[in-house]
Order: C-alpha cells, then structure tokens, then sequence
C-alpha cells in the first residue's frame, strides 16, 4: 500500500470521525437549545401567571379599600344623623313641660341641708318661680339638669351627663329604626 492510499484512508477515517462528532454535538446542541427554550418557556409563563396574581391581588386590595372607605363615609354619615337626633331630643325636652318637673323631682329627692345646687343659667328663672326660696350657684357651662353636690361629692344630674349615659343604649334602638 502506497503512502497516498495510505494517508487518503486515514484522512477519510479522520473525516469521518469528525462529521461523526460534529454530529454528535449538533445533536446535543440542538437538545440543549431545545431544553433552554422549553425553560425559557416555563419561566415566561410562570412570570406572567405570577404578574397575573400579583394584578388580581392588587385589584382585590384596590376594591377593598375603597368598600372600607364608603363603609366608614355611611358609618360616620350615620354616627351624624343619630347625633343630630339625640341634640334635638335634648333640646325637645329641655323646652317640654316635663322638664322642670324632672329637675324639681331630682332636687326633692336627692337634696338635703348640707347640699349645695348647681343649676344651668338657662335655667335660672324658671327655677326662680317653680321654688323660690331654693340657693343655687350657676354653672354657665351647663345646658340644663342640675348638680347636687354634698361635700366632696357630686351627684351630676346634668342634662349633658344624662343624655351620654343612655347614648349607648339609644343608639342601638335608633340604629335599629333608621338604617335596618
């Protein structure tokens, strides 16, 4: 065998081999770009299933804020109307004819020698000609009832002081009448 046959063979079998591992790491390229994109892929979708989440969660929160914002702007709305509803109580009965019979009841029961009255100044003249032999001091920040104190000790019978002790118990009731 001549040399050039020789060297031809072994270039053709070098040749070979070479396509063959050319080949071969065409293939796994191909298998990786393959994987790669397939990843690529997954990691896009998860990313916008996430992004999608995320938009969900937000609008959710979006929506809730603003329901707990009109709740408190109806509650608050509401706090107003049974306020507005207990003043004109107040005043309803500061002006009935009931009232110097209450404040005359409270003094005639819960006064003694040793007390001391305080009554509103609004009060002041009425009081005058219901009984007037009666001492008093006047309170200017009162808006009716009246203040027995003994010693230390005061007895509030103020209008104000009334009003807010029956509050919490009115205002279920009135709730009830007007929003349900």
């Amino acid at each position: 065998m001549s040399i050039e046959k020789l060297t031809s063979t072994i270039i053709e079998s070098a040749q070979q081999k070479a396509k063959e591992i050319t080949d071969k790491y065409e293939q796994e390229i191909r298998t990786i770009n393959n994987t790669a994109n397939q990843e690529i892929a997954k990691l896009v979708q998860e990313n916008d299933e996430h992004i999608t989440r995320q938009k969900s969660l937000v609008q959710t929160r979006l929506i809730s804020n603003a329901q707990l914002k009109a709740q408190q702007a109806i509650l608050k709305i509401k706090w107003q109307i049974i306020d507005d509803l207990l003043t004109k109580a107040k005043q309803k009965f500061l002006a009935s004819e009931n009232y110097l019979s209450f404040i005359k009841d409270i003094i005639s029961k819960n006064k003694d020698n040793n007390s001391e009255l305080i009554i509103a100044k609004s009060d002041q003249d009425k009081l005058h000609k219901l009984l007037p032999d009666l001492k008093y001091a006047i309170d200017e920040n009162l808006s009716g009832g009246v203040i027995i104190r003994q010693g230390r000790i005061d007895q509030n019978f103020s209008i104000d002081r009334i009003f807010d002790s029956l509050k919490s118990e009115l205002v279920i009731d009135i709730s009830k009448l007007l929003f349900e």
